[in-house]
């Protein structure tokens, strides 16, 4: 930046923009007490451990310890820098940002936006080329062969690359983009021999969008059989400093609010799927980029909704990718079901031969639940010649109906199961207690060999950790108070002759004494964001989270900072009552008399300086 950032400024970003709606853009949150709760969305975890203050406006999660206000949250989710976030923020709230806040034009920054503009600049490109142009009109002509409308082109910024080696290539050069970046962002490629072309020829071109709705890459479908046949058929743009197809979701900036206001994803395979699903009205659909569902794209889907409906291809491959799926999303806390669809035939090809309701009452009215799906799937694997086959088919079913927690539900497949295969329900339950009771015995014979592992690797077993002394606890309730009010903070400054002994809350009490000092508000999210140290930002949005009472009596404060003084006294009276310890030892085991009489009068004088220390505790 050309000048500091002013307070002045910061301030009127911060007062006019609401963090609830800027996280809840990307966390699904929910109220709970007088905090809003949600999936933290820098880690993963099933339970919601991630907490938004709306009225100190900061958050923390309880889980990995991130913390800090609406600037901390934008920087660390989206890798930006302060001003980076700062004037994002201001453009979402309609503030001009003054001349003596522009940001610093940063290598990096530089190379970003470059990126970005000649993404932006393709997209528009392929798409006029597509719609305008004679070159795009075998396009037009197998996009409208699929069922795709005109509006679904322009909603969807479809496109086509020429069949040219430097039809791009010319585009971006005449507009003094460097050759070198523009390899290095995916819209070229580069020849062993140096020679630079465009990485995309005869494809019709599918935009791929970040989270926020900014161009990042492209897929590309080939077109015609001008191409050699080792060009695969999908073309997905490489990873760059914009595009990591293992952290983006096709679909979902757009996808987004018809998601959360039906409380379901559908998650398909490709790109085609989602554009023909959403043309038939499924406007809350999904997908992956040719790769298999990543942990952080369910992390993903999480942060957004709870519950995801699989609609993948209905080939063996297909399926097999199903249930991959469902392990990853199962992990991430979602409630997963499994769309049915016809051997061979894929959710494009479904929609186009029988039509939107077709496809709402047969395929995702029909979705099953992953118990049902796994049962259903190994049926397909099992050709029952004999007794024997049905046995053993008979019990891997209920080895997976075992793995149901409820009650209800596993009865239910279980009498499903004994009405499928003639069995009576009292021999089928007896079969399912034996399988439970050998599935028990294995995995706690595996815990015990996991135990023990890790005791020879660690080479000691890890005890519960114990309760944190009463020093610690003082520190943080004193820390909780004074970022609430300034007078406890001048109490403390003034009465506390000893420093805080943990480092990090020390170091903290000297923030809140500068900040106070330079005549800021009893805020505590503003003084989160005054603390520029990143962990003890955490430290502070953490203690801020604390349910403490708001009305704490001065005698109350005092006990606190009594403990707070008195750490070093009790530290001191241990360490001298273990060298008196040590010293009654060591005369008992002295040589001589006059040894032993020299260490028991050293005890003695330890002793006294112990009774003095006592009596020096006693008196506060």
């Amino acid at each position: 930046m050309s000048g500091p950032t002013s307070d002045e400024f910061v301030n009127q970003v911060r007062a006019a923009v609401d963090i609830i709606d800027v996280v809840g853009e990307y966390v699904q949150l929910r109220k709970s007490g007088r905090a809003f709760v949600g999936l933290c969305p820098f880690h993963s975890e099933k339970s919601p451990s991630f907490n938004v203050n709306a009225e100190r406006q900061f958050f923390h999660c309880f889980g990995c310890g991130a913390g800090g206000d609406i600037f901390s949250f934008l920087m660390k989710l989206e890798q930006l820098s302060f001003p980076e976030a700062l004037h994002k923020l201001a453009d979402r709230a309609g503030i001009a940002v003054p001349q003596t806040q522009q940001e610093e034009d940063t290598p990096e920054k530089r190379t970003k936006q470059a990126m970005h503009e000649a993404h932006q600049l393709v997209s528009k490109l392929y798409h006029y080329v597509l719609t305008k142009t004679p070159y795009g009109v075998e396009a037009v002509k197998y996009l409208t062969k699929r069922g795709m409308s005109e509006q679904t082109l322009v909603e969807y910024q479809i496109g086509f690359a020429p069949d040219s080696w430097d039809f791009v290539t010319q585009f971006l050069k005449k507009r003094r983009f460097s050759q070198e970046l523009m390899v290095e962002a995916g819209l070229l490629a580069k020849s062993d021999a140096g020679k630079v072309f465009d990485r995309f020829r005869g494809r019709v071109m599918f935009p791929i969008h970040d989270s926020q709705g900014n161009v990042i890459g492209f897929g590309g479908r080939l077109l015609g059989s001008s191409q050699p046949k080792s060009q695969p058929k999908y073309l997905n743009s490489p990873e760059s400093l914009l595009f990591n197809k293992s952290a983006t979701l096709f679909n979902l900036h757009r996808a987004r609010p018809y998601i959360r206001k039906r409380k379901q994803a559908l998650l398909f395979e490709g790109y085609v799927d989602v554009i023909s699903a959403w043309q038939a009205g499924f406007t809350q659909g999904i997908a992956t980029l040719g790769t298999a569902l990543t942990e952080q794209q369910a992390r993903m889907i999480r942060r957004n909704v709870d519950s995801v409906v699989l609609c993948y291809d209905g080939d063996a491959a297909g399926q097999e990718a199903t249930s991959k799926a469902i392990h990853v999303l199962q992990q991430a806390g979602l409630i997963v079901r499994v769309a049915p669809l016809p051997q061979g035939s894929d959710p494009d090809d479904y929609i186009r031969q029988h039509g939107a309701e077709a496809f709402s009452q047969q395929v995702l009215l029909q979705a099953m639940p992953v118990t049902a799906f796994r049962l259903k799937q190994l049926r397909s694997q099992y050709v029952i010649k004999d007794e024997t086959d049905k046995t053993r088919l008979i019990a891997k079913a209920v080895e997976i109906i075992n793995e149901l927690d409820s009650p209800v539900e596993r009865d239910l497949y279980q009498r499903q199961l004994a009405e499928e295969y003639s069995l009576t329900l009292g021999d089928l339950k007896w079969e399912s207690k034996r399988v439970y009771n050998q599935q028990k015995s294995e995995r706690q014979r595996d815990k015990v060999a996991s135990t023990w592992n890790n005791s020879i690797n660690n080479g000691k077993v890890t005890l519960a950790k114990s309760l944190p002394p009463a020093y610690h606890t003082a520190e943080r309730m004193l820390l909780y108070y004074m970022m609430r009010d300034e007078e406890i903070a001048l109490r403390v400054q003034k009465e506390c002759s000893a420093h805080f002994q943990v480092d990090e809350h020390d170091a903290l009490a000297a923030y809140l004494y500068a900040y106070y000092a330079e005549g800021n508000p009893e805020d505590p999210g503003k003084f989160i964001h005054f603390v520029q140290d990143d962990s003890l930002k955490q430290l502070a949005s953490g203690l801020a989270m604390m349910e403490c009472k708001e009305d704490v009596s001065e005698l109350e404060i005092g006990d606190y900072i009594k403990q707070v003084n008195n750490y070093p006294k009790r530290a001191e009276l241990e360490r001298l009552r273990e060298e008196q310890r040590s010293l009654h030892l060591q005369a008992a085991a002295a040589d001589s008399e006059d040894a032993r009489k020299q260490l028991e009068i050293q005890a003695a004088v330890t002793g006294m300086k112990i009774l003095e220390l006592e009596n020096a505790l006693k008196e506060g």
